[in-house]
């Protein structure tokens, strides 16, 4: 007979991050309450809760008091005590532009800035990251959003070439010490639009940014599909014949054509309930054109809801924050 020890050091770990999470779904708690909604012991909750009032991760708030007996102290999660970092590397009007922003752990946006630059480079997210960690010396994981794919920290394919082969993970994790995620811009976009939805099992959205070709997100039951070299998505490999950097999209027919046409082969494939068209160029009659164009009934039939979108950036970084929380909420980050 095997004998399996329980590690009991594993075993406390797991309850605190329980129960320091469960009070950040729920931002202020009393012990009995928590101890009602985790399962844990009166005892054991308590211990865990003071042991994170001392370490700073939860605060002290109000008594609460109760009909017929002593008052409860109410503990609050401190959303402050650790930051995420997002940064994102777009085509904005012509230039180029990252934008960098600090998220606290409710993933809301608490300091924000950007540059614009002539070219993208490795060096051209140097100050950037550096005047966030100065700002935030808080920070715990850094996540970057870019127009390509990444395979295990190297870039792969970049609509930035200068960043092409570069083992772009490594370079940030050895100065900053910190753990460092990196997701395609339009998978970034389709789950920071996805979390504000409910029910919606599946979500393709699709960004034309004119000076290249346009690029895809998939979300399938709130999970990314990136595909086994993170090549889902990448819409300029598909044989459509078509130029989408010579399209003019401000011509509803010609455009129109072009995207309904795309959009008809994610429809046939994964029937998405609904599809997110981002651009800075969707007219009315461009909208009209696009869902005119549609090449067969049986495609109309099965036609899902279209949200067109003018921006992805907000998308982008919430998609990013949720991404960075996750992976801080995991352990993955160096604690200080």
């Amino acid at each position: 007979m095997i004998i399996i020890g329980i590690n009991m050091l594993d075993l406390r770990q797991s309850n605190a991050r329980t129960v320091l999470w469960s009070l950040r779904s729920c931002r202020t708690s009393t012990i009995k309450d928590m101890a009602q909604l985790t399962g844990l012991s009166f005892a054991t909750v308590g211990n865990i809760l003071n042991s994170f009032v001392e370490s700073g991760e939860v605060l002290l708030g109000e008594m609460h008091s109760s009909t017929g007996g002593r008052p409860s102290q109410a503990y609050s999660f401190n959303a402050e005590y650790a930051h995420v970092l997002a940064l994102s590397a777009r085509v904005r009007g012509e230039k180029n532009v990252i934008t960098a922003c600090v998220g606290n752990l409710y993933g809301e946006e608490v300091w924000k800035t950007e540059q614009y630059f002539d070219t993208i480079q490795l060096t051209s997210f140097e100050a950037l990251v550096a005047a966030s960690v100065e700002a935030y010396p808080t920070i715990r994981v850094l996540s970057f959003s870019l127009p390509g794919v990444e395979l295990d920290g190297v870039i792969q394919v970049n609509d930035y070439r200068e960043l092409e082969g570069l083992p772009f993970a490594e370079h940030f994790q050895k100065k900053y010490l910190l753990p460092v995620l990196i997701e395609n811009d339009v998978n970034a976009a389709v789950l920071g639009y996805g979390k504000s939805l409910k029910e919606v099992s599946v979500i393709v959205g699709i960004y034309f940014p004119r000076h290249f070709g346009p690029g895809a997100g998939i979300m399938i039951d709130g999970k990314l599909l990136k595909g086994a070299c993170g090549y889902a998505g990448e819409v300029d490999i598909l044989p459509l014949d078509i130029d989408w950097c010579s399209i003019n999209y401000e011509d509803p027919r010609e455009a129109g054509a072009a995207i309904s046409k795309l959009v008809s082969v994610f429809c046939s494939i994964l029937n998405p309930e609904q599809v997110v068209l981002y651009g800075d160029f969707f007219t009315a009659a461009l909208r009209k054109a696009i869902e005119e164009e549609f090449p067969t009934p049986a495609i109309r039939n099965i036609l899902p809801s279209i949200v067109y979108r003018n921006d992805l950036d907000s998308s982008i970084h919430t998609g990013l924050i949720t991404l960075a929380i996750s992976a801080y909420q995991a352990g993955l980050c160096i604690k200080p």
